[in-house]
């Protein structure tokens, strides 16, 4: 049975207030721990490359690109959480609520937004001048 193309889509959109909502479990408390970290390792990623990729090329196909999706996933959501901490940091605003709150909607958005189309057709043909 074949999910929609647009319920994995929902549940990355999802996963962000997910994580927020489980900031109101208690401070140490190992679910929020979970989801949290989960959240912030995978999905801003995840959701940024399901944007950059051409919709032809698969994210789970094989295991080479299995593991690169989760590399390169891993890096993306590493630098975008960075990159709001930064910003948020420099407006003398940070908390960790709010830049969980900026990574879901950006999340969000991104996992939200309709794919790319397939690759540009690049003419790679020897024509007769």
């Amino acid at each position: 049975m074949n999910l929609p193309p647009i319920l994995p889509r929902l549940g990355l959109a999802a996963s962000g207030w997910l994580a927020l909502l489980a900031t109101t479990l208690p401070d140490a408390a190992p679910v929020r721990v979970a989801v949290v970290t989960a959240f912030l390792l995978a999905c801003p990623g995840l959701a940024a490359l399901r944007v950059l990729r051409p919709a032809g090329s698969p994210l789970w196909g094989n295991p080479a690109a299995a593991l690169e999706t989760a590399l390169v996933s891993l890096v993306l959501g590493l630098a975008t959480a960075t990159l709001v901490a930064v910003a948020l940091f420099l407006g003398g605003v940070f908390t960790a609520t709010r830049s969980l709150l900026v990574l879901a909607v950006l999340t969000s958005v991104l996992a939200l937004l309709p794919g790319r189309s397939g690759a540009r057709n690049r003419d790679t043909e020897v024509h007769a001048g």
